[in-house]
Protein backbone atom coordinates (compact mmCIF):
# COMPACT_ATOMS: atom_id res chain seq x y z
CA UNK A 1 0.00 0.00 0.00
CA UNK A 2 1.18 3.52 -0.92
CA UNK A 3 2.09 5.78 2.21
CA UNK A 4 -0.83 8.16 3.15
CA UNK A 5 -0.33 11.16 4.99
CA UNK A 6 -2.70 12.59 7.50
CA UNK A 7 -1.61 15.89 8.13
CA UNK A 8 -0.38 18.96 6.70
CA UNK A 9 3.09 18.80 8.40
CA UNK A 10 3.60 15.48 7.00
CA UNK A 11 4.95 16.55 3.23
CA UNK A 12 7.25 18.77 5.36
CA UNK A 13 8.74 15.70 7.90
CA UNK A 14 9.38 13.52 4.92
CA UNK A 15 11.10 16.15 3.17
CA UNK A 16 13.20 16.17 6.14
CA UNK A 17 14.08 13.00 6.60
CA UNK A 18 14.79 12.53 2.75
CA UNK A 19 17.32 15.65 3.33
CA UNK A 20 19.38 14.16 5.94
CA UNK A 21 19.37 10.55 4.51
CA UNK A 22 20.88 12.01 1.93
CA UNK A 23 23.00 13.98 3.30
CA UNK A 24 24.40 11.24 5.52
CA UNK A 25 24.77 9.11 1.94
CA UNK A 26 27.12 12.19 0.68
CA UNK A 27 29.30 12.05 3.87
CA UNK A 28 29.71 8.51 3.93
CA UNK A 29 30.47 8.55 0.35
CA UNK A 30 33.26 11.11 1.43
CA UNK A 31 37.39 9.94 1.26
CA UNK A 32 38.33 8.80 4.38
CA UNK A 33 40.72 11.50 6.08
CA UNK A 34 44.40 11.62 5.48
CA UNK A 35 46.39 8.69 6.79
CA UNK A 36 43.08 7.01 8.25
CA UNK A 37 45.60 3.61 7.73
CA UNK A 38 48.09 5.06 9.67
CA UNK A 39 48.76 2.21 12.66
CA UNK A 40 50.78 2.75 16.28
CA UNK A 41 53.43 0.01 17.05
CA UNK A 42 54.98 -0.42 20.60
CA UNK A 43 58.36 -1.45 21.47
CA UNK A 44 58.74 -5.41 22.87
CA UNK A 45 62.13 -4.72 24.54
CA UNK A 46 62.85 -8.31 25.42
CA UNK A 47 63.00 -9.13 21.41
CA UNK A 48 64.95 -5.96 20.53
CA UNK A 49 68.74 -4.64 20.57
CA UNK A 50 70.78 -1.96 19.44
CA UNK A 51 74.24 -3.43 17.41
CA UNK A 52 77.15 -1.02 16.77
CA UNK A 53 80.90 -1.88 15.50
CA UNK A 54 83.60 0.91 16.03
CA UNK A 55 87.93 0.00 15.53
CA UNK A 56 89.28 -0.55 18.87
CA UNK A 57 93.56 -0.32 18.15
CA UNK A 58 93.20 -1.41 14.83
CA UNK A 59 90.63 -4.14 15.61
CA UNK A 60 86.65 -4.36 14.74
CA UNK A 61 84.35 -4.65 17.77
CA UNK A 62 81.32 -4.90 17.93
CA UNK A 63 78.91 -3.96 21.32
CA UNK A 64 75.41 -3.34 22.01
CA UNK A 65 72.98 -1.51 23.86
CA UNK A 66 68.93 -2.00 25.02
CA UNK A 67 66.54 0.01 23.04
CA UNK A 68 64.67 1.74 25.29
CA UNK A 69 61.75 2.74 24.10
CA UNK A 70 60.34 3.09 20.38
CA UNK A 71 57.24 4.79 19.43
CA UNK A 72 56.19 3.98 15.46
CA UNK A 73 53.87 5.24 13.22
CA UNK A 74 53.00 3.45 9.67
CA UNK A 75 51.33 3.84 7.25
CA UNK A 76 51.48 0.82 4.62
CA UNK A 77 49.77 2.62 2.33
CA UNK A 78 51.32 5.74 2.23
CA UNK A 79 55.04 4.86 4.15
CA UNK A 80 56.13 8.55 3.74
CA UNK A 81 53.27 9.62 6.35
CA UNK A 82 54.94 7.33 8.53
CA UNK A 83 57.40 8.31 11.51
CA UNK A 84 59.39 7.15 14.22
CA UNK A 85 60.89 8.27 17.45
CA UNK A 86 63.47 5.65 19.15
CA UNK A 87 65.47 5.93 22.34
CA UNK A 88 68.33 3.77 23.13
CA UNK A 89 69.89 2.96 26.12
CA UNK A 90 73.64 4.34 26.25
CA UNK A 91 74.46 3.82 29.83
CA UNK A 92 73.51 -0.22 29.83
CA UNK A 93 75.91 -0.18 26.77
CA UNK A 94 77.93 -3.75 26.99
CA UNK A 95 81.55 -4.92 24.61
CA UNK A 96 81.99 -8.07 26.29
CA UNK A 97 85.36 -5.96 27.52
CA UNK A 98 85.11 -4.54 30.84
CA UNK A 99 87.90 -1.97 29.86
CA UNK A 100 86.24 -1.15 26.48
CA UNK A 101 82.86 -0.66 27.97
CA UNK A 102 84.33 1.56 30.44
CA UNK A 103 86.13 3.91 27.64
CA UNK A 104 83.06 4.34 25.69
CA UNK A 105 81.49 5.19 28.81
CA UNK A 106 83.83 7.60 29.69
CA UNK A 107 83.48 11.64 29.91
CA UNK A 108 85.30 11.91 26.52
CA UNK A 109 83.10 9.73 24.92
CA UNK A 110 79.55 8.75 25.32
CA UNK A 111 79.68 10.43 29.28
CA UNK A 112 76.67 8.02 30.02
CA UNK A 113 76.84 9.46 33.68
CA UNK A 114 74.91 12.66 31.80
CA UNK A 115 73.50 11.58 28.84
CA UNK A 116 72.27 8.15 29.71
CA UNK A 117 70.11 7.97 26.59
CA UNK A 118 70.73 7.96 22.93
CA UNK A 119 67.35 9.38 20.69
CA UNK A 120 66.20 9.62 17.38
CA UNK A 121 63.76 11.31 16.30
CA UNK A 122 62.59 10.94 12.36
CA UNK A 123 61.95 14.32 10.09
CA UNK A 124 61.07 12.38 6.86
CA UNK A 125 60.19 8.68 5.20
CA UNK A 126 61.20 8.41 1.82
CA UNK A 127 60.60 4.98 0.39
CA UNK A 128 61.52 2.45 -2.08
CA UNK A 129 61.08 3.49 -5.59
CA UNK A 130 58.46 0.52 -5.53
CA UNK A 131 56.68 2.50 -2.34
CA UNK A 132 56.33 -0.88 -1.22
CA UNK A 133 56.62 -1.19 2.99
CA UNK A 134 58.48 -4.41 2.53
CA UNK A 135 61.03 -2.70 0.13
CA UNK A 136 62.13 -0.40 2.86
CA UNK A 137 62.98 3.01 2.99
CA UNK A 138 65.18 5.79 3.90
CA UNK A 139 64.68 7.36 6.99
CA UNK A 140 65.87 10.60 7.87
CA UNK A 141 65.77 12.39 11.50
CA UNK A 142 67.61 14.22 14.15
CA UNK A 143 70.11 12.21 16.28
CA UNK A 144 71.24 13.20 20.05
CA UNK A 145 74.48 11.20 21.48
CA UNK A 146 75.57 13.71 24.67
CA UNK A 147 73.88 17.00 24.07
CA UNK A 148 74.74 17.23 20.19
CA UNK A 149 71.97 16.57 17.34
CA UNK A 150 73.13 15.90 14.33
CA UNK A 151 70.63 14.93 11.05
CA UNK A 152 71.41 11.43 9.68
CA UNK A 153 69.58 8.84 7.93
CA UNK A 154 68.88 5.16 8.25
CA UNK A 155 68.23 2.48 5.94
CA UNK A 156 65.14 0.81 6.75
CA UNK A 157 63.29 -2.60 6.88
CA UNK A 158 60.30 -3.92 8.03
CA UNK A 159 59.53 -7.23 7.96
CA UNK A 160 56.90 -9.44 9.13
CA UNK A 161 57.68 -11.25 12.68
CA UNK A 162 58.51 -14.37 12.82
CA UNK A 163 56.08 -17.13 12.53
CA UNK A 164 53.57 -13.96 10.91
CA UNK A 165 51.76 -14.66 7.40
CA UNK A 166 53.44 -12.37 4.65
CA UNK A 167 50.43 -9.80 5.09
CA UNK A 168 50.13 -9.69 8.56
CA UNK A 169 51.24 -6.12 9.74
CA UNK A 170 50.47 -6.71 13.49
CA UNK A 171 54.12 -7.79 14.00
CA UNK A 172 56.88 -6.18 12.65
CA UNK A 173 60.44 -6.30 13.09
CA UNK A 174 62.27 -2.55 12.04
CA UNK A 175 65.67 -2.75 11.00
CA UNK A 176 67.53 0.47 11.34
CA UNK A 177 71.10 0.88 9.95
CA UNK A 178 73.86 3.48 9.23
CA UNK A 179 77.03 4.87 9.73
CA UNK A 180 77.99 7.94 12.21
CA UNK A 181 81.00 9.97 12.54
CA UNK A 182 81.41 9.53 16.75
CA UNK A 183 83.32 12.86 17.11
CA UNK A 184 80.77 14.59 14.93
CA UNK A 185 78.36 14.33 18.17
CA UNK A 186 81.33 15.27 20.35
CA UNK A 187 82.71 11.48 21.26
CA UNK A 188 86.20 12.43 20.65
CA UNK A 189 87.98 10.82 23.26
CA UNK A 190 90.80 8.10 22.60
CA UNK A 191 91.71 9.23 19.06
CA UNK A 192 94.56 7.04 19.04
CA UNK A 193 92.71 3.96 20.08
CA UNK A 194 89.09 4.16 19.19
CA UNK A 195 88.28 4.82 15.34
CA UNK A 196 86.20 7.87 14.64
CA UNK A 197 83.35 5.58 12.41
CA UNK A 198 80.84 3.96 13.77
CA UNK A 199 78.15 1.26 12.07
CA UNK A 200 74.66 1.23 13.58
CA UNK A 201 72.43 -1.60 13.32
CA UNK A 202 69.47 -1.30 15.62
CA UNK A 203 66.70 -4.34 15.32
CA UNK A 204 63.33 -3.77 17.13
CA UNK A 205 60.31 -5.92 17.40
CA UNK A 206 57.39 -3.68 17.33
CA UNK A 207 53.70 -4.90 17.93
CA UNK A 208 50.40 -3.13 16.57
CA UNK A 209 48.38 -1.41 19.00
CA UNK A 210 45.37 0.32 16.94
Amino acid sequence: MALILTSASGPRHVASMLSRRLILMGLCALPLPAHAMLRRYELEPHASRAGFTYLMNGAMRKGEMPVGRADFRIDPTDLAASSADVTLRADQVRTGFFLFTGILKSATMLDTDRFPAIRFVSTAVKPAPSGRLSDGAKLAGDLTIRDVTQAVTFDTVFTPRAGSTPNDLDRLSVRLSGRISRSSFGASGYKALVGDEVGLSVLMAMRAIN
